[in-house]
């Protein structure tokens, strides 16, 4: 097909990697289901994790193997910086232009559909799709088109930073309704943030026949493998920055490495950046810039604020939190008072008097960066998420101050010492006879 990407779509694919092991394992269970030895019959695979764990990068790999096997048929990288990338206004049109060149016997009958209804490109998604791709699939079936018993791979990444749950709920859908119809076999390959909406579309009866799912695993010890990128990483700028001669040959030491794998959480994302920040600037020396991210130095204005990506990717999460006071009273929680003492949804519905499942409602709209299973345990998915929230330069109104914090829970704790002390009081009176 030529060149696959445009330059936004590299620039997104630019963004911190999988871990190799992973990768490579996820990438053959892929390749698997699409050949048809796992889950022949689901149209649909959708990949699923935190933010930073390496879908993109997953997704690009993918589509390079699928273009080298003959097996692409069209990608579409949602991002939601790009305005021709976060909504779904030229998804159907991208996607048919993209048909029209893996088959190349459809191009005249998708031209044919669009001037036989110039006004195409203005109705819904659901008509885009049936008139440009799969009514033109039926007609060159019915002139006994050749079609091959190999299935061709539809890989959509980032349907999360889709504006509009509605809209992302919608387009999972309208690409069922409408492939499911297809005249030869097609695989639909979808990655995005377990968000809440998004887990509701696919958890649906509806869906369940026609649909494969995936989170990228974690067994692999993704922090060993990301100390060996930041060790490596660092090793070659120590040779190849401008100002290497002023950086020491033993900087910046295994202590300094462990400390940032650790704040990574298992996600690329934050060494990436990291990284980016500490070396971006040729005129800048590196040593310095690891001060400023280590906070042993103050950062030289706005220009010089380090993790500007991060600070994007958490402030449009919280963004899209609805009721996203009370979700700041639960992160206060998390983040301010022992994470320890309050390690379970349970712990914080009591502690906030809330109702049972308060808590787990509220950060099922967090799930890209917190985690909860079954039984209410939470798992904090990026460490520096906290980092973040705490301080006002980064998150500005999502700024977390940690006097305020503990104000309340102060007060909220008063609150429980003093029905503590009445069930004591009740429990000690002696019965009236």
């Amino acid at each position: 097909m030529g060149a696959v990407y445009n330059s936004l779509e590299r620039q997104k694919l630019d963004a911190p990697k999988c871990h190799p092991k992973t990768r490579v394992a996820v990438i053959q269970r892929i390749i698997n289901w699409i050949i048809g030895d796992i889950a022949f019959a689901t149209l649909i695979f959708w990949l699923y994790g935190a933010a930073g764990a390496g879908k993109s990068s997953i997704a690009h790999t993918l589509a390079e193997r699928c273009s080298m096997d003959g097996w692409l048929l069209a990608t579409f990288f949602f991002w939601k910086s790009a305005t021709e990338r976060n909504t779904v206004d030229r998804f159907a049109a991208t996607i048919a232009y993209q048909v029209s060149r893996a088959i190349p016997a459809l191009h005249p009958l998708i031209e044919d559909a669009v001037e036989s209804d110039p006004m195409i490109f203005h109705h819904s998604v659901d008509v885009q799709l049936d008139k440009l791709i799969i009514e033109p699939l039926h007609r060159l079936h019915s002139l006994d088109h050749d079609f091959r018993d190999c299935p061709f791979v539809i890989i959509i990444d980032g349907l999360d930073e889709c504006q509009g749950d509605l809209v992302q709920s919608g387009l999972v859908k309208s690409l069922t309704t409408a492939f499911l119809r297809s005249p030869f076999i097609v695989r639909i390959f979808i990655t995005s943030r377990p968000e809440i909406h998004l887990q509701s579309i696919f958890n649906s009866s509806p869906m369940q026949p026609h649909l494969s799912r995936l989170a990228p695993s974690d067994k692999y010890s993704p922090e060993k493998d990301i100390y060996r990128f930041l060790r490596d990483s660092f090793k070659a700028m120590r040779q190849d920055h401008p100002l290497a001669s002023h950086i020491p040959l033993s900087w910046p030491g295994p202590k300094i490495l462990r400390e940032i794998a650790q704040k990574s959480s298992g996600q690329f994302i934050f060494a990436s950046t990291t990284l980016k920040y500490v070396c971006g600037e040729p005129s800048e020396l590196p040593t310095r810039r690891l001060d400023v991210i280590r906070q042993l130095q103050p950062p030289r204005g706005e220009e010089d604020l380090p993790y500007a990506e991060l600070n994007s990717l958490y402030n449009y999460v919280l963004s899209k939190v609805r009721g996203i006071e009370r979700a700041m009273q639960v992160l206060g929680l998390l983040f301010i008072l022992n994470p320890y003492t309050i390690h379970s949804t349970t712990s914080v519905d009591e502690f906030l008097f809330w109702t049972p499942g308060e808590t787990q409602a509220c950060l099922s709209q967090l799930a890209s960066v917190i985690e909860c299973n079954a039984d209410g345990e939470m798992d904090i998915l990026h460490a520096s998420l906290q980092d973040f929230l705490c301080d006002p330069s980064r998150s500005r109104q999502f700024y977390l101050c940690r006097e305020s914090v503990l104000s309340n829970i102060a007060l909220l704790g008063l609150r429980h010492m003093s029905l503590d002390q009445i069930d004591i009081m009740k429990k000690s009176t002696p019965p009236i006879l």
